[in-house]
């Protein structure tokens, strides 16, 4: 798992005492209910992340995705916001029915909101993976993952537009077998630099993102977003 350093520090990995559940994705907050931290807690017999270590009325709020381990949803990204106060964002591979699709919620204050796709049900086929989480400096997040399309992995961009999140932008080409995306948010969000492995070693690609403040339904997004140059070796 990347996390940012902000919240790397405050994940536990812990060994498993007992039969019952030790996992759990668990925000902490003070006696006062403001947000300290995002705990994680894995149980290694299976790897799994998604249960509960304790059971009570207060895990359906602080606890994200109780039952994730029995849908067998994969390891989650974590990455706080850059903005105050600096709630988690949560994007992870979650089983829908026959493939595995990127499922996200957020922290709101009071309790993790409900669990989103995002994208669209009707997105292609192929299961989404391994992403990594980005935001800029007002708090807007991005997100990169690939999409296993055949055997052949692509490499794809979004970003929250406020109420949902764009239409899935494609970094890197159908003829390059891209896979375990990083993103790095620069210049306010308006340039992207997406890393990710090839079966020729790891390169990146810029992508300039030219939206307008204001999304409207005539406005596809998409027709703002274009990769800079070709993607270069990184070492």
């Amino acid at each position: 798992m990347r996390c940012n350093w902000l919240v790397a520090a405050l994940c536990l990995l812990a060994l498993v005492v007992s039969v019952s559940a030790s996992a759990e994705v668990r925000v902490i907050t003070d006696r006062r209910g403001a947000y300290e931290s995002t705990r994680v807690l894995v149980d290694d017999r299976g790897a799994g992340v998604w249960s509960a270590a304790r059971t009570r009325i207060a895990d359906t709020r602080s606890v994200l995705n109780i039952r994730g381990d029995q849908n067998g949803d994969f390891f989650p990204t974590i990455r706080e916001s850059t903005v105050e106060p600096h709630h988690p964002w949560v994007v992870w591979s979650r089983l829908n029915q026959t493939e595995y699709d990127l499922a996200w919620s957020r922290w709101n204050g009071a309790r993790w909101e409900p669990i989103l796709w995002v994208q669209p049900a009707n997105s292609p086929p192929g299961d989404d993976l391994d992403s990594d989480l980005g935001f800029d400096d007002v708090g807007q997040p991005y997100v990169a993952w690939w999409r296993d399309e055949g055997g052949v992995g692509r490499v794809y961009l979004s970003k929250y537009l406020g109420t949902t999140w764009m239409e899935a932008y494609p970094v890197s080409g159908s003829d390059v077998d891209g896979r375990y995306p990083g993103i790095e948010v620069l210049e306010g969000g308006t340039l992207i630099i997406v890393t990710y492995d090839t079966p020729d070693g790891p390169v990146e690609q810029a992508v300039n993102f030219d939206l307008p403040e204001t999304i409207t339904e005539d406005i596809n997004p998409l027709d703002y977003v274009e990769n800079v140059g070709n993607a270069v070796p990184t070492n």
